[in-house]
């Protein structure tokens, strides 16, 4: 009768520790789920980024600010002097 209360007192405590590592398994599987999607956002972001500062370094871009803004222009062939 002792040895069967100790078996199942045994027993009850392995099968609170599984439940609770099965609990923290599900856990740290949807953090690492979140962490994933949050990779994935970041890299759509990089993505987007990386488009938008070729758009905006593009040589169209700059000529044109350039001449509107800054009111630069090219010279005129007659006005370059080539110095040696």
């Amino acid at each position: 009768m002792r040895l069967n209360l100790i078996l199942f007192g045994i027993l009850i405590i392995f099968s609170l520790t599984l439940v609770n590592s099965e609990h923290q398994y599900r856990n740290n599987y949807s953090q690492l789920d979140q962490e994933n999607k949050k990779t994935f956002e970041l890299r759509d972001e990089q993505t987007k980024l990386q488009i938008e500062e070729s758009e905006k370094s593009s040589n169209d871009r700059i000529k044109e600010i350039a001449t509107k803004k800054l009111g630069m222009f090219e010279p005129k062939k007659s006005s370059i002097r080539v110095i040696k």
